[in-house]
């Protein structure tokens, strides 16, 4: 179980994963993203329908999702539940899907995170 803070600041959750293990990630509890001029609380899902635009960790996915990277490989959407097989070596860090400019949000989610081993 990691606590995940509402940042666009990569959270190191100091769980290794190898290349082709296979990893489920379930989030729960609900954060608000900096909405600038309003509130809106969503889950690891993000706000729904709200897809960030340029300036945001990743762009196109919703604000306020739950993300994640291992190491220096790709960003990747996760939310509420993802299930994948690794294709990176590395240390799994999350964040939210936020503008690193923005500094005004509140919440956390809970990620319970399983690594399953290589077969």
């Amino acid at each position: 179980m990691r606590t995940v803070r509402p940042s666009p600041q990569w959270q190191d959750t100091l769980i290794r994963i190898e290349k082709g293990q296979r990893v489920v990630i379930d989030a729960e509890e609900c954060w608000s993203p900096d909405m600038r001029n309003q509130i809106a609380w969503c889950g690891a899902d993000g706000v729904y329908n709200l897809p960030a635009g340029e300036g945001y960790l990743m762009p196109g996915t919703n604000v306020g999702a739950l993300i994640g990277k291992v190491d220096d490989g790709p960003i990747f959407a996760i939310g509420a539940r993802y299930d994948f097989f690794s294709d990176w070596d590395g240390v799994l860090h999350l964040a939210m899907n936020e503008n690193p400019e923005y500094n005004n949000q509140a919440g956390k989610v809970v990620a319970q995170v399983i690594v399953f081993d290589k077969e």
